[in-house]
């Protein structure tokens, strides 16, 4: 019981995600398999029945429960007396009929699960040395947060003596145990292949740490009765051994959030300096050490004080090292968390201070990161709505795109219960500003300010194309509604390369100016073309440009081709965006 709450797959206790609730209640339904089976009691096989059904609703995995019990019945049912007598008196062509049926029932289920579940289809039909390679990921990482030993000495005690006399509790575990593995492995293996193909390769732990508690349970088996075949020792072993050798270790990750159990290895490369090699070497040492403590009370058996105490001592080192895989994840993701936290506004909630709570929303475009908008969205309770006017909002609850319908602004789609409106550096609302706050996007501030409006919401202006450090790409605009002022003023457009001391590339400026116009998708365009500059703009190279008598609305459109990367001219800079200069924006109403 301790260890089973000991392991790093515990780090996600204080996560929001289905894990802590899901990892106790499969407990609670292996459990609940062990008694209906054991005891055939009508009242526990109707909690079993329960829990299984009920499963799938606390974690979409835990789905595979009622298929973890139809098998343990079926294993159980396979190793009774009255069919193991049947048979023993089966002929050489039963056996191949029973195969042929098995392999037809199996075909049969593949092809109707595979009907109604893509990834199955996907995984079984077109990757199956992925599943292979994959689920082998996953349960290394499983046995090596464990410490290695309950895997060797969990499976070896699976396959109990035959000498031994087999109880109704003992027969219900071992078929709940071997149900449990066939089944979790084997979503695992299917789930990690599909997710190579639509996501990425990753070592899938996170979907297999539910066989943790089934593993343990067989170790504490072993250690109550320290008795195994020499052939399911030696197999299991074997199977260790391979999976010391290719699971992936990930020493570049301190922290890796599917697979918890390699942070213990993350622990001995960050503070002990161990590389790859001597990680290896690290694991080969716990494999043989744990493999000398699974022998040793069986060796020491005639002094019982010694065989005890190598039993107390694998129980120790198994649960210390458990809980320092455990302890060095929770690091690392604390460090992690204060990290994200540090590019954060340092009130995370400065928007439900600044509105007590009142309807909010926030309205943004060219959302590279979505982690700035996740956290102003899971601190700040007032925030009902995200939009973006690109569509780059990110979920994963819904987002809008709204049309602007005005000359002035004016976003045809509106919500009536609006107060405020949280923007961030590219965008201006009509109304007041009430607060401010600095999000860190790859270490460059993003600035949001929190306009209190006047219903309905209009722009006042907008830049679009232009990243939150300023640069511009191939393409940028700047459109200033007439919701700023119908008053005749210059308008300053400034282009600059002073921040670029690379090599020069030069490139060719475009700028247009020329009243707002909307096209016929509600999409801001240039009416006609009143302004026009040419430039070539090189390294350290500034200039402003200014076009006097302009009126809003007004829109000004920037092309520069060819653009460049800093990271292909500069050895020394990591910055891989298309670049081409710092833009700025400016609007000088004359005097009435």
């Amino acid at each position: 019981g301790v260890a089973t709450a000991s392991i790093p797959a515990l780090i996600y206790s204080p996560m929001l995600i289905p894990e802590p609730l899901a990892y106790p209640f499969s407990v609670l339904c292996l459990f609940l398999f062990v008694k209906a089976l054991a005891t055939r009691s009508k009242r526990w096989i109707g909690a079993a029945l329960v829990g299984s059904i009920l499963a799938g609703f606390v974690r979409g995995e835990l789905a595979l429960m009622p298929a973890v019990l139809g098998f343990a019945a079926a294993f159980l049912f396979w190793h009774s007396p009255r069919l193991r007598g049947w048979r023993r008196s089966w002929r050489a062509w039963d056996w191949v009929g029973f195969v042929v049926l098995a392999l037809g029932a199996l075909i049969v289920v593949n092809t109707l699960v595979g009907h109604h579940s893509p990834s199955f289809d996907v995984a079984t039909g077109h990757y199956k040395q992925r599943m292979y390679v994959y689920g082998l990921w996953a349960v290394g990482s499983l046995a090596i947060g464990l410490g290695i030993l309950p895997l060797v000495a969990g499976l070896a005690a699976l396959l109990r003596p035959r000498s031994e006399q087999r109880t109704p509790e003992l027969r219900a575990f071992l078929a709940t145990a071997a149900a449990a593995i066939l089944c979790f492995s084997a979503y695992t293996a299917i789930k990690a292949a599909y997710l190579s193909t639509v996501f990425a390769t990753r070592v899938e732990e996170r979907n297999i740490i539910y066989l943790a508690p089934v593993l343990l349970v067989a170790t504490a088996l072993w250690l109550e009765r320290p008795r195994l075949r020499l052939g399911a020792l030696l197999g299991s072993a074997l199977f260790a051994l391979y999976l010391v050798f290719h699971t992936p270790y990930q020493l570049e990750t301190r922290l890796s959030v599917d697979a918890p159990g390699l942070s213990v290895l993350a622990l001995g490369n960050r503070d002990l300096a161990f590389d790859h090699s001597a990680t290896r070497w690290l694991l080969l040492g716990t494999f043989a050490a744990a493999l000398l403590l699974v022998v040793a009370p069986r060796l020491l058996a005639p002094r019982g004080r010694l065989a005890l105490g190598a039993g107390g001592l694998a129980a120790a080192l198994v649960l210390a090292w458990s809980l320092t895989g455990q302890i060095s994840a929770s690091n690392a993701s604390n460090a992690e968390s204060e990290a994200f936290l540090h590019g954060q506004p340092a009130q995370p909630d400065w928007v439900d201070r600044d509105t007590d709570g009142a309807p909010t929303m926030y309205l943004g475009q060219k959302v590279n990161d979505p982690n700035g908008v996740w956290s102003l969205e899971f601190w700040n309770r007032s925030l009902r709505y995200v939009w973006s006017l690109d569509g780059s909002a990110p979920g994963p609850g819904p987002t809008e795109t709204p049309n602007i319908d005005g000359l002035d602004g004016h976003l045809q789609q509106q919500r009536g219960e609006l107060k405020y409106v949280v923007t961030d550096s590219s965008i201006e609302v009509v109304g007041h500003v009430k607060g401010t706050g600095t999000y860190l996007e790859a270490g460059q501030p993003v600035d949001w300010k929190l306009f209190q409006i006047d219903y309905p919401a209009r722009l006042r202006d907008a830049r679009e194309g232009i990243y939150s450090d300023g640069w511009m790409g191939r393409d940028a605009s700047y459109t200033l509604y007439s919701s700023a002022g119908r008053r005749t003023g210059t308008l300053a457009v400034t282009v600059s390369r002073l921040a670029w001391g690379g090599p020069n590339l030069p490139g060719d400026v475009d700028i247009r100016v020329g009243p707002l116009a909307l096209s016929p998708n509600h999409q801001p365009v240039i009416g006609r073309v009143t302004g026009r500059r040419h430039w070539i703009v090189g390294s350290h190279d500034y200039r402003r440009f200014d076009f006097p008598n302009q009126t809003p609305p007004l829109r000004v459109e920037i092309h520069i081709s060819p653009t460049f990367v800093p990271a292909k001219l500069d050895p020394g800079s990591s910055d891989l965006r298309s670049l081409g200069a710092v833009v700025g924006f400016g609007f000088q109403r004359y005097a009435s």
